[in-house]
C-alpha cells in the first residue's frame, strides 16, 4: 500500500525565495505534474491491471492548487525556470561542456513538458486531475486537518473538530464525495481522536510503527528536514550532501531480512486494527520499507549516481552534479550522468519488488494471513527532493503488476477485502524523532503553544455567543469578521510553523509567520468581541471591514468557510 502524502505550507503571498510561494512552485514543477503523468500513464498500459495508490493532498494544499493567484505566480516562476535551463544550454554549448549541456537540454525538456502539460492536458487544474484519476479507480484521495494542525497538543474539542471538519468539507467540494480515511498532521494520534473522526464518517487512518508494534520509533521518518549545505533555503529529505548510501549499491543490497512483526506486543503492521471501541481502523507503516526509502544510510536517494539536491549552478541555480559518495563535500561533486543515473534506478526498483515478496511471502509462511504492507512517503520526495524518484516509483508499479503474488492497493480496497478483525488501544505518538511531540513542543516553541493555547480558548467563548437584540451594529460584519478571524485561526494552529522553529530550517520566517497570523487573529477577535457588545460606532466598523477586507486579500483559504465548523460535533463528510 503506497501512502504518498501531499503537503505545502500555506505560502500564499508570503514570499517567494528563499521561503514562500517557490515551495509550492517547485513541488508542481517536479513532484505533482510528473506523478499525474505517471499515474495516466501506468493505468493507460493495456498490457496491464491498473495499480492503486493511496495519495493525501491537505486541504490546505488543495487550496492553494485552487487558487488563480497561485496558478498564475506558477506559471511565471516555471517559465522563467525553464528560460534560465535554456540559457545553460547555451553557455555550456559555447564553454564546450558537453555533460552538462545535456544535462540542461533535459531539463529544458522536461520544464517545457510540465508546463505544456498543467496548461492543455491538466487544463491548469492538477486537483481535479487527481480528481479525475479516483474516478477511474487509479488512486485514492484522502483527506487531513484543514491547516495541518498538530491535534493531539491541542487543547479544545472546538480546535479538532474544526480543523477535521473543515478538512472534510473542503474535499467534498473539491471531489463531490465523501472521503474514506484522513492523514493525521505528522502521523500524530492522541487517545480519543478515533471518535472525531469516526463522528465524521472516516474509516482509517495511519500511525507509526512503534505506535501499533511497541518498542522504540526508528527515527524521524517525515522528508520536512533540514538540508544540508546550502543554508537551509529549502526544506525537505535529509539525503544528498552528506547522506545516502555511498556511490554503490551495497549498502541497499544488504538490507535486513523481513524484519520485526510486532512479536513484543503480538500486534503487527502486517494487519489492520480497529482503534478502542470505534469503526475505524488505524494501518502502521512497515519500518523495512520505509527505511529502504527514507534512511539517509540505506535508501535509495542516497546512491552516488542520483543527482545532488544540494549543489547548485552559481548563474541557475540548476543542479548538474550526482550525489557522488557520502564522504565527498559540495566542491568535489561529479557531474551527473543521467544513464547511469537510469540504470541505477532499475536495479532499485527490483530490489524493491523483490523485498515486498520476501516480506509477503515470510509473513504468509509464519502466518497463512495475506499481509498488507504500508509504504507512506512525502510526495514531494518523488522528483524534487530525488529526481530519479517518480521514475523509480513507475517501474516500482510496473513490477508489482506482473507478480502473482503482490497487489499495490488503496487503504479503502484492503478495508473492504480484509477487514479488521481485532481492536488495539493506541498510544499518543507520531512519526517525528523521539515518537512523540518534542519536535513540535520544546523549550524552544513552548512560547507559541501558549498563544495557541490562549486563541484556542478565546475562539471557544466566541462560538458558545450569540449577538442579542440590541447586538452588533451590523450582523454581516460581524459574520465576516469572525470568519476571518477563523482563518487565521486555523493557519496560527498549523504545524508547520513549529517543525520550522525546531528544525532550523527557516526559523525566522516560522516564528514571522507564525506571529503575523497571531496579530491579525487578536486584532479580528477584538472587533468581534466587540460588535457583540454593541461597542462598535460607525467609524469603527467602518475600519473594521477595511481590515477584513486588507487581511482576506493575504490570507484568503477555504473562501466556502463558515463559523459552524466550530460546532461541527456529529455531521459526517457527506453531510
Amino acid at each position: 500500500m503506497f501512502v504518498l502524502h501531499s503537503h505545502i505550507p500555506y505560502c500564499r503571498k508570503a514570499g517567494m525565495w528563499p521561503f514562500g510561494e517557490e515551495w509550492l512552485y517547485e513541488a508542481m514543477l517536479e513532484s505533482y505534474i510528473p506523478l499525474l503523468d505517471l499515474l495516466r500513464a501506468v493505468s493507460g498500459e493495456a498490457s496491464r491491471a491498473s495499480a492503486t495508490l493511496t495519495i493525501g493532498i491537505t486541504p490546505i494544499l488543495l487550496d492553494q492548487l485552487d487558487d488563480d493567484y497561485m496558478r498564475d505566480g506558477f506559471l511565471r516562476w516555471a517559465e522563467a525556470r525553464l528560460a534560465r535551463a535554456e540559457n545553460d544550454r547555451g553557455r555550456f554549448r559555447l564553454a564546450g561542456d558537453h555533460a552538462r549541456e545535456r544535462q540542461a537540454a533535459a531539463y529544458c525538456e522536461r520544464y517545457g513538458r510540465a508546463i505544456g502539460a498543467f496548461r492543455t492536458d491538466y487544463g491548469r487544474d492538477i486537483a481535479g486531475a487527481f480528481g479525475e484519476l479516483q474516478a477511474r479507480g487509479v488512486v485514492e484521495i484522502i483527506t487531513s486537518a484543514a491547516t495541518h494542525a498538530y491535534l493531539p497538543l491541542l487543547k479544545e474539542d472546538t480546535s479538532i473538530r474544526a480543523e477535521l471538519a473543515a478538512g472534510c468539507e473542503g474535499y467534498v467540494r473539491r471531489f463531490g464525495r465523501a472521503p474514506r480515511g484522513i492523514w493525521l498532521p505528522e502521523c500524530a494520534y492522541g487517545p480519543g481522536l478515533e471518535e472525531y473522526l469516526q463522528a465524521l464518517g472516516l474509516e482509517y487512518f495511519f500511525v507509526d510503527r512503534h505506535a501499533v508494534e511497541g518498542g522504540e520509533p526508528i527515527g524521524v521518518a517525515s522528508g520536512w528536514r533540514r538540508p544540508r549545505g546550502e543554508g537551509g533555503a529549502d526544506f525537505g529529505a535529509d539525503f544528498g550532501a552528506g547522506g545516502g548510501t555511498g556511490g554503490g549499491s551495497e549498502a541497499w543490497g544488504q538490507g535486513r531480512g523481513p524484519g520485526s512483526d510486532g512479536a513484543g506486543s503480538g500486534r503487527t503492521t502486517f494487519r489492520a486494527y480497529l482503534v478502542g471501541r470505534s469503526k475505524v481502523a488505524c494501518f502502521g507503516r512497515n519500518e523495512r520499507v520505509t527505511t529502504q526509502v527514507w534512511s539517509s544510510w540505506l535508501g535509495y536517494p542516497g546512491d552516488g549516481l542520483y543527482r545532488e539536491f544540494h549543489k547548485k549552478d552559481d548563474v541557475s541555480g540548476l543542479q548538474y552534479w550526482r550525489v557522488t559518495s557520502r564522504d565527498t563535500d559540495l566542491g568535489t561533486k561529479e557531474l551527473y550522468d543521467a544513464g547511469a543515473a537510469s540504470a541505477r534506478l532499475k536495479e532499485h526498483a527490483a530490489h524493491f519488488v523483490g523485498l515486498v515478496h520476501e516480506l509477503v511471502a515470510d509473513w504468509r509462511e509464519r502466518t497463512g494471513e495475506h499481509g498488507v504492507i504500508v509504504a507512506p512517503y512525502d510526495t514531494e520526495l518523488f522528483g524534487h527532493w530525488w529526481y530519479e524518484g517518480v521514475d523509480w516509483l513507475g517501474e516500482v508499479l510496473r513490477g508489482l503488476s506482473r507478480s502473482t503474488e503482490v497487489a499495490a492497493r488503496s487503504a479503502g480496497q484492503v478495508l473492504d477485502d480484509h477487514p479488521p478483525k481485532a481492536a488495539i488501544e493506541v498510544p499518543e505518538s507520531s512519526w517525528g524523532r523521539g515518537g512523540k511531540h518534542e519536535v513540535w513542543l520544546n523549550d524552544g516553541t513552548a512560547w507559541m503553544w501558549e498563544m495557541i493555547h490562549a486563541a484556542e480558548a478565546r475562539v471557544k467563548r466566541l462560538a458558545a455567543l450569540c449577538p442579542g437584540p440590541g447586538g452588533a451594529p451590523s450582523a454581516e460584519l460581524l459574520e465576516s469578521v469572525k470568519v476571518q478571524a477563523l482563518r487565521e485561526f486555523l493557519l496560527l494552529i498549523s504545524s508547520d510553523w513549529p517543525f520550522l522553529v525546531t528544525e532550523r530550517q527557516a526559523t525566522e520566517y516560522g516564528a514571522k509567520r507564525f506571529r503575523e497570523h497571531a496579530g491579525r487573529f487578536d486584532r479580528l477577535m477584538d472587533y468581534a468581541e466587540k460588535l457583540l457588545g454593541g461597542g462598535l460606532d460607525a467609524k469603527a466598523c467602518e475600519e473594521a471591514s477595511r481590515y477584513v477586507a486588507d487581511v482576506r486579500e493575504i490570507d484568503d483559504p477555504f473562501p466556502w468557510l463558515g463559523f459552524s465548523v466550530l460546532s461541527a460535533r456529529s455531521s459526517s463528510c457527506g453531510g
